[in-house]
């Protein structure tokens, strides 16, 4: 892919808009197995940093071992167990987050040419950084808001029962597409698989279950059709702001899809950015809270950034349907070296499923990026948790309930963490 590089390695093509097809390649050379505690001809793969040997996981015949400290995830086990003897020629892997999946398909077929592909940033450096420990270097890692377009021979796709639905149908329909036709596709979760036979079956006119488990099960099944049977998922809602009304987009996989939450609405209720404020939005999803505060300050200050490819490339898309194109939105793994600081006003509503973890992450980042006298407005609905979070990095903190959620003005940072 030719274009523009940056120093985190991701490539972004010359002119595309949005900004946002990323993609991390590894050489596509043979690769190369790092080998360590193994017994019988096991080819033995590190998941965690360190010298810890955390669990092992062995599969396909006692030929892979796994060590990690969570071990292997029951979507990668079932996906692992199955992958066929016969090698394809090129492969798509999607929804493998520690890289075992793709790991297992450099093992077991040397020769083919292998992509495995994130919606997140975060998920696509980890997953990098595990090749590179176990010196892999045949896997192509596709940082992108979609599924790449293929051809494949072959998708091997996880989708965990506690993930978005309307998601996992939507990648399940783009799968269909990227195979060649008689592609095959191999879809694993980790809960009951009716649902996952149900869509497999609408979207390529069969599904058939591969084997029996307690926990989870694979289904799999071939392109047949020439087109899937596809449905629109995206929506648009409607935000007023002052005299201006915003359409907003929204996708499966990007929060909240189909609406705009009741924690952002209370957020946006609170607040007026100043005319001429630098602000930034963290975890900014399709872009809510920054382009509100883009028709109060004006965009050119406004900066938005999420570690979703998805949601970088529909907030982008939002900026510029809606005449606030000078509004930055990036990709960012961790929050890191964020454009146009220091801030007056960070925002944030931090997801509630990662128990406080990614909150403190936001909490940080904006002590760090806010100017003297700038303030963090940030929403919760678990106020106690976040107001000790917030309490470790600001020196000054005030909560304001509003519609069963915390308010939190945030200002003073203490810079010494």
């Amino acid at each position: 892919m030719t274009g523009r590089h940056d120093r985190r390695g991701y490539t972004y093509p010359t002119g595309y808009r949005p900004n946002l097809i990323a993609t991390l390649r590894n050489s596509r050379s043979k690769p190369s197995y790092a080998v360590s505690n193994s017994t019988g001809g096991e080819r033995t793969f590190r998941l965690s940093p360190g010298d810890e040997p955390g669990r092992r996981t062995v599969l396909r015949d006692r030929t892979l071992c796994f060590l990690g400290r969570r071990g292997v995830s029951t979507t990668a086990f079932h996906l692992v167990e199955q992958l066929p003897k016969r090698a394809p020629e090129t492969v798509l892997v999607a929804r493998d987050p520690g890289g075992v999946v793709a790991l297992a398909a450099c093992a077991t077929w040397p020769d083919a040419k292998i992509v495995t592909h994130y919606l997140d940033a975060f998920e696509a450096r980890g997953a990098t950084r595990t090749f590179h420990r176990n010196d892999v270097t045949g896997i192509e890692v596709a940082l992108t808001p979609d599924l790449p377009g293929g051809p494949f021979d072959l998708v091997a796709i996880g989708l965990p029962a506690r993930g978005e639905a309307l998601l996992g149908r939507e990648l399940l329909e783009q799968a269909h597409d990227a195979l060649r036709p008689d592609g095959r596709l191999l879809a694993s979760t980790d809960g009951g698989t009716t649902w996952l036979r149900k869509v497999v079956k609408e979207v390529f006119g069969r599904a058939d279950l591969q084997g029996r488990a307690k926990i989870g099960g694979l289904v799999t099944t071939r392109r047949t059709r020439s087109d899937a049977r596809r449905r629109d998922h995206d929506h648009v809602v409607e935000v007023t702001r002052g005299e201006r009304t915003l359409a907003l987009k929204t996708r499966p996989g990007v929060f909240s899809p189909g609406r705009l939450d009741i924690g952002t609405r209370a957020l946006l209720e609170s607040f007026t950015a100043p005319p001429g404020a630098r602000v930034l939005d963290l975890g900014c999803g399709i872009g809510a809270l920054g382009l509100c505060a883009a028709v109060d300050a004006g965009p050119d200050g406004v900066v938005m950034v999420d570690s979703s490819a998805r949601a970088v490339a529909v907030a982008e898309e939002n900026a510029l349907v809606n005449g606030l194109d000078a509004a930055r939105c990036v990709l960012r793994a961790d929050l890191e070296d964020l454009p146009g600081g220091p801030f007056d006003v960070v925002l944030a509503n931090p997801p509630y499923f990662s128990h406080g973890r990614i909150a403190d992450v936001f909490c940080a980042t904006s002590a760090r990026e806010l100017a003297g006298d700038g303030v963090l407005r940030l929403v919760a609905k678990a106020v106690p948790l976040h107001g000790e979070i917030l309490e470790r990095h600001f020196r000054d903190v005030r909560v304001t309930k509003v519609r069963d959620y915390g308010i939190f003005e945030a200002r003073s940072p203490d810079r010494r963490h």
